[in-house]
């Protein structure tokens, strides 16, 4: 009898010790995961008409449409300086648009132009838009455009 309780009690042990193990190994990474942080989903969207007024105004350089878009003043001095640099632009198309979140989107836009030499070139612009206010995000220092 008392051979059986010590074996009964060893295996009590081992199987409490496995199912407290099994227990432990399926709690801690689900919890872990849900507690890790998560990026936003970034979803493809439609183009918004705002980016597309202010694109539009930027290559042009309308300046009252600019002015009433809220741009900045460096915003409509860099679209002043584009449009003396290039004497042809084709209109930008819309290459996508993006949900970024807290109702942010962003739009990516390129068109052909052609410089004061009768170069040919590609430019690409982003442009975000928050709350019916749109802005250029500005490319790398590593690119150059105006």
């Amino acid at each position: 009898m008392q051979r059986r309780r010590v074996w009964m009690r060893r295996i009590t042990r081992a199987t409490a010790t496995i199912a407290v193990g099994a227990l432990v190994g399926f709690l801690v990474p689900t919890v872990a995961a849900d507690f890790t942080a998560k990026p936003e989903v970034q979803a493809q969207t439609n183009e918004s008409p705002v980016a597309r007024s202010f694109i539009d105004a930027y290559v042009s350089d309308d300046q009252v449409t600019l002015d009433k878009m809220g741009a900045s003043a460096d915003t409509k001095q860099k679209a002043a300086r584009f449009k003396a640099e290039y004497t042809k632009v084709d209109p930008p198309v819309h290459l996508g648009s993006w949900i970024i979140g807290g109702g942010i989107t962003l739009h990516g836009y390129a068109a052909h132009v052609v410089d004061e030499q009768g170069q040919d070139g590609q430019l690409a612009w982003r442009v975000y838009t928050v709350a019916g206010q749109a802005a250029i995000i500005d490319p790398p220092p590593s690119t150059q455009t105006p």
